[in-house]
């Protein structure tokens, strides 16, 4: 057996003389020189750092086999013997213990040719690998970055093209490859050398500027010149979109501006205000004590207006039971008479107070009608007479020659006016004389129909007088010249304040002139046109009582919740032979009228549970369920304000009759209506506003031209009645039964709106008839209408349902 002898050790080094030696040392790259067995006969500082030796150890004369991993020695051994072998360098690279090695093996021959040893020389690059790895994975980590920024970034090299562009920018601009900066950016510059970008370039300096593109958005670019990796120069853009902060600014400025004109506009104000202020501090306490004396005047008034109403009413109520407890006719009917005066009294306080606040309100306006206003002057004194005569006072009147026989204006505003004046004259006056006069400012008797006239109207009396310090207040409201006057004389105090208003509604003024103890006069004027004699209404029969008008015998519906009301409206019917049946609100007026016909319905417009205005409304509607939709419907109402009148006709009643009811207005409205009962031949949506459905159950034009015309459209709300109605039904049934309100109004409106979207008219009313009720917890009406609009749901969906199937 033959046994494999290891490579003899040398005993000898390598010479190397100083130069040679220093050469090697000044290296820092490893460098050694081998035998061909691998040992190491000279080795610089830098081979014995690469072998990484233990203390005490020396690189020289060791072998490298031996120093290297098993496979990496293999590996070193195999390119030595190639080195050896083709007597040529080797150069290659390996890894050891994770580092990058690049070696060099030289072969030195003899001059026989024989290699004897090997120069190996050993680069280290796992310091520069790192580096350039960690160089790759950040430039990674900045493109990156740029990828993800919220703001272009670009590269623009000399030959203005541009070579990479982020994710904003590409999503913005487009993709720049192959083309050109301007084509990229679409940019309208006119020299691209006067280009920031290029600006920067040329000058190698960082350019800021801000940049609006073609479609008004505005960018501020960051310029800076740099080398990329290929060590060519270009410049690197960086812009942030500032558009909205751009417009913000804009309009910071504009506001700006503007608030610093409003701020000088305001300065001004303030200026002229407290020069204002100034004039005024000592009118303001003049005001404060007139609000004062209002303050105090209005607690006066309201103690007076106690005593005022209490006084009628206390006669009323205390002659209505005298009446009630006597059995002689004759006696009766006396009392009867106080209670009728005191009501009258009772409703002059109510006007009065009435009147005032509809002037204060502008809602007064006056009638323009011819009359005579000598017939006016002798019906204020008709009026007065007897209490004067009570007084022993002579009441007296004279109309100038000059005042035309005719003239055009308020007759009743105007006899109101007069009416004031001579009972304040009359009240005040314990002896001597009242006396109206009346006087045109110019002759008007020749003048055409038409013709501004002025009339100067004097109410003088031989009374107590007006102090001086009290002359300038009377005319304010709830004022009267003293205390002890008001306790002595009663009254409410707006009489003069009418007047006042009333004059100035005729375009006059009125005046006082009085002395205390020395009577007073009261002048006013007023502006009027002359009027024709011919169309003067002749003079009503003084004494005589009003004909009752004829009316045929009707079946007449009271709906009012008064109980008094009721009994004299129906005494005042059944007297002359009518039918009449009471309700006492609007849900069951209806009910009525869907039960029977009658010939008028007699409609208190406040009611409990449905007003009158309501009832109207749904009576009006075809689809109701009422028997004669057209009834006629007159209101009963204490409502006399100006505008009232057309509310109630707009809700489609045919006339109305104010309260107090007075019989001769009662049965001249009932009449009336009933005589045009026989022409009427137009539909109730005539009425006003009244709805203008043809009565049919259901109306797929009219749902349809609701739509715009749209037949998909109708054809979906189909789809979504016919999927939601039912379960809706079956919610509006379980929240009746439980009583939630809230719930079963909601529903009932919810069904309201759909049926009628729809066309199924009929349920649409009955639903909004329902939704009426629940607002108003009306449980045992309420259950009737709930099955009218059970049984009416099911005939719509399968109305609904053919139509739509149909489509």
């Amino acid at each position: 057996m033959s046994i494999k002898k290891k490579p003899a050790r040398p005993t000898s080094y390598v010479a190397l003389d100083e130069t040679s030696r220093a050469l090697m040392d000044s290296s820092v790259e490893s460098a050694f020189v081998m035998d061909v067995s691998g040992y190491v006969l000279a080795a610089n500082k830098a081979a014995e750092k690469l072998f990484d030796l233990q203390p005490g150890q020396t690189l020289q004369q060791s072998n490298i086999y031996e120093l290297l991993p098993h496979k990496a020695a293999a590996s070193r051994k195999a390119k030595i013997e190639e080195a050896i072998q083709d007597v040529r360098s080797v150069r290659f690279e390996e890894e050891i213990d994770g580092r990058s090695l690049v070696h060099s093996i030289v072969p030195v021959a003899n001059p026989w040719g024989e290699v004897a040893r090997l120069a190996v020389h050993t680069l280290d690059l796992t310091t520069l690998r790192r580096t350039d790895e960690d160089l790759r994975r950040e430039q990674q980590r900045q493109i990156f970055f740029m990828e993800s920024l919220p703001g272009i970034v670009y590269h623009l090299y000399p030959d203005q093209t541009i070579r990479y562009a982020n994710r904003y920018f590409r999503r913005y601009f487009g993709s720049p490859k192959n083309k050109t900066c301007r084509e990229a950016l679409d940019c309208s510059s006119a020299s691209c050398e006067a280009c920031p970008p290029m600006v920067a370039m040329n000058d190698d300096r960082a350019v800021e500027w801000d940049w609006t593109d073609s479609r008004g958005r505005t960018f501020h670019l960051q310029c800076s010149p740099m080398t990329d990796s290929a060590g060519e120069r270009m410049i690197m853009v960086l812009g942030i979109d500032i558009t909205a902060r751009q417009r913000a600014e804009d309009a910071l400025k504009l506001a700006h501006d503007k608030l610093e004109d409003r701020v000088m506009k305001r300065t001004k104000e303030l200026e002229e205000t407290n020069r204002q202020l100034t004039n005024k501090s000592t009118r303001l306490i003049t005001a404060m004590g007139k609000a004062d004396s209002a303050t105090r005047a209005k607690s006066i008034f309201l103690a007076n207006m106690s005593h005022e109403i209490r006084t009628p009413l206390n006669a009323i109520l205390g002659m209505s039971e005298l009446a009630l407890t006597k059995n002689d006719p004759e006696s009766k009917d006396m009392y009867l008479k106080r209670v009728m005066e005191a009501g009258n009294s009772l409703l002059s306080i109510i006007n009065d107070i009435l009147d005032f606040s509809k002037i204060e309100a502008h809602k007064l306006s006056l009638e323009s009608i011819d009359f005579d206003v000598r017939r006016t002057i002798a019906a204020t004194i008709d009026l007065h007479t007897l209490w004067a005569t009570e007084k022993g006072l002579a009441l007296t009147s004279s109309v100038d020659p000059s005042v035309p026989p005719a003239l055009q204006g308020d007759p009743s505003r105007l006899r109101q006016i007069l009416t004031n004046l001579v009972s304040n004259a009359i009240k005040f006056t314990k002896h001597g004389q009242v006396h109206i006069g009346v006087m045109a400012r110019k002759d008007c008797l020749d003048t055409p129909p038409g013709t501004p006239v002025t009339l100067e109207f004097t109410v003088e009396d031989t009374g107590v007088g007006i102090p001086l310090d009290k002359q300038e207040t009377i005319f304010d409201s709830f004022l009267q010249a003293d205390d002890s006057i008001t306790r002595k004389h009663g009254g409410t105090g707006l009489g003069l304040a009418i007047c006042q208003l009333l004059v100035t509604l005729m375009g006059g003024t009125l005046s006082l002139k009085s002395n205390e103890d020395a009577g007073s006069t009261f002048s006013f004027t007023a502006q009027l046109r002359t009027g024709s004699p011919e169309a003067i209404d002749p003079p009503e029969q003084v004494g005589t009582p009003l004909p009752i008008p004829k009316i045929p015998t009707l079946k007449v519906l009271l709906a009012d919740d008064n109980p008094l009301n009721r009994e004299l409206a129906g005494t005042l019917l059944t007297e002359h032979g009518h039918t009449v049946t009471a309700v006492t609100n609007g849900i069951q007026a209806l009910e009525a009228l869907k039960d029977k016909r009658f010939d008028m319905v007699l409609m208190d417009v406040q009611m409990p549970i449905m007003d009158g205005i309501s009832a109207t409304r749904a009576i009006r509607a075809p689809q109701s369920g009422v028997l004669d939709p057209n009834v006629p419907i007159l209101a009963l109402t204490a409502h006399a304000l100006k505008g009232d009148r057309e509310r109630f006709l707009d809700a489609g009643m045919d006339d109305y009759i104010a309260k107090p009811i007075t019989m001769n207005s009662f049965y001249t409205a009932i009449a009336r209506n009933v005589g045009e009962k026989t022409a009427k031949a137009s539909p109730a949506s005539s009425k006003g506003n009244a709805p203008r459905d043809n009565g049919q159950p259901y109306d797929r034009d009219t749902a349809l031209e609701r739509l715009g015309g749209q037949e998909g459209l109708l054809t979906r709300m189909d789809t979504i009645f016919l999927r939601d109605i039912p379960a809706e039904m079956k919610e509006l049934t379980q929240a009746f039964e439980k009583r939630e309100w809230d719930t079963a109004t909601r529903l009932a409106h919810s069904i309201k709106g759909s049926s009628r979207t729809v066309g199924a008219l009929k349920a649409g009313a009955i639903a909004e008839q329902l939704e009426y009720l629940c607002r108003h917890q009306d449980a045992s009406s309420g259950m009737k209408e709930l099955k009218n609009l059970e049984s009416e749901i099911r005939s719509a969906l399968q109305y609904v349902n053919l139509t739509h199937g149909s489509t």
